[in-house]
């Protein structure tokens, strides 16, 4: 996070009080929200691939995230494109 400071030209402790005041999370919580939010898109849109999934997303690994999947939607990323993937015909989950 100390690049998003130095590119907002603050300090990484005003970045994450003013992100704490303005948005009532971390920098690094609100980021990791962003990654799961497009990971849960890419899995709707029908990649089938977790490990890309990752990847793009910025999650890393299949593993981190169904950890983190699991955490925010109570799903695996598998269950959760059963529920949610192309042809299902069903809205996404929104992370939390």
């Amino acid at each position: 996070m100390s690049d998003l400071a130095a590119r907002a030209s603050v300090s990484p402790a005003t970045l994450h009080r003013r992100f704490q005041a303005q948005l009532g999370t971390t920098p690094l919580q609100w980021l990791t929200g962003e990654r799961l939010a497009l990971a849960c898109r890419l899995i709707e849109r029908g990649e089938s691939r977790f490990e890309m999934v990752a990847r793009h997303s910025g999650l890393g690994t299949a593993a981190n995230l169904r950890a983190l999947m699991r955490r925010r939607t109570g799903l695996t990323p598998l269950e959760y494109r059963h529920r949610f993937g192309p042809g299902t015909g069903r809205g996404p989950a929104a992370p939390a």
